[in-house]
């Protein structure tokens, strides 16, 4: 190989090693929108559980629990699923 034929080569790898980190980046606003949206989801259950406590004096506060519980994991899970 001619001295050409290396500067060439050489030349030519690292424009493909710079490119290929721009095309990957993560946007640091979309993290945080699911990280309020999360915790938003978790106080949003415990103001319905305290609500529901207040309004539904007569109803046992394990029963108001297990109904939050399986609403909390749907709408968890639907979370999961739409922002994988």
């Amino acid at each position: 190989m001619s001295k050409n034929d290396k500067k060439q080569n050489s030349a030519g790898l690292p424009e493909a090693a710079n490119a290929a980190p721009a095309e990957v980046q993560v946007k640091p606003d979309a993290s945080k929108k699911y990280f309020f949206i999360f915790w938003g989801i978790i106080v949003l259950a415990v103001a319905t559980a305290w609500i529901l406590a207040i309004m539904l004096p007569g109803v046992s506060e394990s029963i108001i629990e297990r109904w939050l519980m399986v609403a909390l994991a749907a709408s968890l899970a639907v979370f999961l699923l739409i922002y994988r």
